[in-house]
């Protein structure tokens, strides 16, 4: 118990005694004021009685003015030793009479009021009176001091009544106290035992049937619900650390998950470009102090966004984590292989000459040349890759990397499906690549490419029925551009949709200009890149342009590759009815060299097809590409669709396909692609022929 706390046992002590020691002090001080007051009435009223018995005796000498008499009457109050002094006054207030028992109390003037005190005595001043008139006046002084002392006799008595009183108070109290708190300092030795013991069990007892007694009752309540919610508390703390525990280990999981997603890649597990750029760092340190060489490769799968255009995401992604699988079941421990983007990889080979970095890279491009069975899919793909190596080629992590970037892109340039090492002159290929990049844009933007054609002609008449739209590129500095340069950088820069979408719209304008605002007598073959038909729009946009130009729809084919075709991308059958139904057909380009399937071909809203250059270049020297394009024009008059025969340059291969059935030819034999102008010499030329030839029959 703190010091400055004062016990209930003390304090209510306290306040008994308190209120007893007022209530007897007020009742002695009443009874001593009431005692005084009535013994001060009582002096006065025998007083008054005396003054009026010697005023009635004085009245005669009053009135024959007999003051001898007068005297005698005072006399007669010397047996009363308290009076000390008796005055009578004539009418007019003259000293008539005096007797005085104590010369000292002698006053000689009249007192203003009948009754009070004066000069330390009390006294009463009352009328003589004969037959109703006033004869003077009667004062009679008393000596209270016997009074006070015995006031002061019982005002001693009074004391000690009331020190006895306090005593009895005192025992009362503690008595009292001890009746009424004892029942509440219990109650509060069992509260003190809980706090300390915390033990919830524990009651108090109810040993009064009062107020106290009903506060233990409600005490031992307010415990048996405090026993109750802390058996709630314990249960839920319980359940509440196993879900703390269950939530810290999923904490702990999700950070392990987000340290690894952090520094690897979401889709192949592989390592990502912080990792690497974080382990190049380190090996170049530690190669630096040691003086050995490493090697960096900057692996880049070939056409790979063609799969992913035609065959969609999901199989690209798939064929993306087997060849993970693969190229990282060829690694050393210490080597890493990262996945930087797309389809990019970055390998760091640790402690390794160019010797060594070179037969590491053949046996990666072989691994990657094996099929991939995905679904239905036997997929093949190549790499080109490049290779830089420290410190031969710099000494710098950013810069070793550019470089193997710089070595991949001129395998590409070379061929594909090979590795080169790096080389300083390599740089001046790889600026211009984004020299051309950057032409190409420029171009776009102001109308530097052109839009050259190459006629179509019917088998059996070889008349031109229709032309296909090919891009020129005649860059102001550098001439001409070939389109094996420029169409690949498209497709990576992500230009090629723009530069489809150019050609169509100049080839339908320019058309309508040749046939000088009247309906075009030629059709037109537009080709479009695969990505059209995976990221949509392409519909929309050949919309506008048939709107923007006036071009009839039933003349215009859009050309697709073959893989397309073979692409199992969802709702392809409904987008390209899409397309159709703007009267546009449908023509599949370069057949035979993909893998597409004749249920597929029925399947699907195509109107041509063409067979790829490379089949028609070897008529007459190759038997078995002649049965090739013997069933293909077979196939495709089953299924009521047109022929049309790329590459023809020969009369031979002209005669073979006009035997076989082809509809349509195109090729060098006839014409090489031209300018607009070019086109309608041509046209002019063949319809001068045509009027001869009737003139002549």
């Amino acid at each position: 118990m703190s010091p400055r706390r004062r016990s209930l046992r003390r304090r209510f002590t306290v306040m008994l005694m308190a209120v007893s020691t007022t209530v007897l002090v007020l009742a002695n001080l009443g009874f001593a004021v009431n005692d005084w007051i009535n013994m001060r009435a009582t002096i006065f009223d025998r007083l008054s009685a005396q003054a009026n018995i010697i005023g009635a005796n004085s009245a005669s000498a009053l009135l024959f003015n007999d003051s001898a008499a007068a005297t005698r009457t005072l006399a007669s109050l010397d047996s009363d030793a308290e009076i000390v002094a008796a005055l009578l006054f004539d009418a007019n207030g003259a000293l008539f009479a005096r007797y005085a028992g104590d010369e000292q109390a002698l006053m000689l003037e009249q007192p203003p009021r009948e009754r009070g005190e004066m000069h330390g005595y009390l006294y009463v001043n009352e009328p003589v009176q004969f037959d109703g008139d006033a004869l003077g006046r009667v004062v009679l002084l008393f000596e209270p001091r016997q009074w006070e002392a015995l006031q002061r006799e019982r005002w001693s008595i009074v004391f000690v009544l009331f020190l006895f009183s306090v005593l009895v108070a005192i025992g009362l109290a503690s008595l009292s106290q001890r009746v009424v708190t004892a029942p509440i300092l219990q109650l509060a030795r069992t509260a003190r035992r809980i706090t300390l013991t915390r033990n919830y069990k524990l009651r108090a007892e109810c040993t009064t049937q009062d107020e106290i007694g009903d506060l233990a009752e409600d005490f031992n309540a307010m415990l048996d619900e405090i026993e109750a919610r802390e058996q709630e508390l314990q249960q839920s703390q319980a359940e509440l650390e196993v879900k703390v525990n269950e939530r810290t280990n999923e904490l702990l999981e999700m950070t392990r998950q987000f340290e690894h997603q952090a520094f690897h890649d979401a889709l192949t597990g592989l390592p990502n470009r912080m990792t690497f750029d974080r382990d190049l760092e380190r090996s170049i340190a530690i190669a630096g102090r040691t003086g050995k060489q490493l090697a960096v490769m900057f692996l880049d799968l070939d056409r790979f966004k063609a799969i992913n255009d035609t065959l969609g995401h999901a199989i690209g992604d798939r064929l993306l984590v087997q060849l993970a699988e693969r190229l990282r079941g060829l690694l050393r421990a210490t080597d890493t292989l990262a996945r930087l983007g797309g389809d990019e990889f970055a390998l760091l080979l640790v402690d390794c000459t160019p010797e060594v970095a070179a037969e590491v890279a053949g046996k990666l491009i072989v691994a990657i040349n094996q099929p991939v069975e995905i679904d239905s899919y036997c997929l093949r793909v190549t790499t080109s890759i490049g290779i830089s190596i420290f410190p031969d080629d710099t000494r710098d992590a950013g810069t070793l990397l550019k470089n193997a970037d710089t070595a991949m892109y001129f395998s590409k340039d070379v061929g594909r499906n090979r590795f080169s090492f790096f080389a300083h002159d390599m740089n001046t290929r790889s600026e211009r690549r984004l020299l051309l990049e950057s032409k190409l844009r420029d171009a776009l933007s102001d109308q530097g490419l052109q839009v050259y054609y190459q006629p179509k002609y019917d088998a059996g008449t070889q008349r031109i029925v229709g032309v296909e739209a090919l891009v020129r590129w005649f860059d102001p500095d550098e001439g001409y551009i070939p389109p094996q340069e420029f169409i690949p950088l498209a497709e990576e820069c992500g230009l090629i949709g723009e530069v489809d979408d150019w050609v169509t719209r100049r080839a339908c304008e320019e058309l309508m200009q040749l046939s000088a605002g009247q309906r075009p007598a030629l059709s037109l073959a537009v080709n479009f890149s695969p990505a059209h038909f995976v990221h949509r729009g392409l519909r929309d946009r050949i919309e506008s342009t048939l709107n923007s130009s006036g071009f009839p729809g039933e003349l215009l084919e859009v050309e697709v590759t073959e893989a397309v075709v073979a692409s199992e991308e969802a709702h392809l059958h409904e987008y390209l009815n899409q397309i159709r139904a703007l009267g546009v057909r449908l023509a599949i380009d370069d057949f035979g060299i993909a893998y597409s399937s004749l249920s597929r071909l029925k399947q699907l809203p195509i109107n041509t097809l063409k067979i790829d250059r490379s089949f028609i270049h070897d008529i007459g020297n190759d038997n078995d590409d002649e049965v090739i394009v013997r069933t293909i024009i077979d196939m495709a008059h089953n299924l009521n669709l047109k022929v049309v025969a790329e590459g023809v340059e020969t009369p031979a291969q002209l005669e073979f396909v006009q035997r076989h059935g082809c509809d349509q030819v195109q090729g060098f034999l006839f014409s090489k692609p031209m300018p607009l102008q070019a086109l309608r010499e041509l046209l002019d030329a063949e319809a001068s022929a045509d009027v001869g030839s009737r003139a002549k029959r």
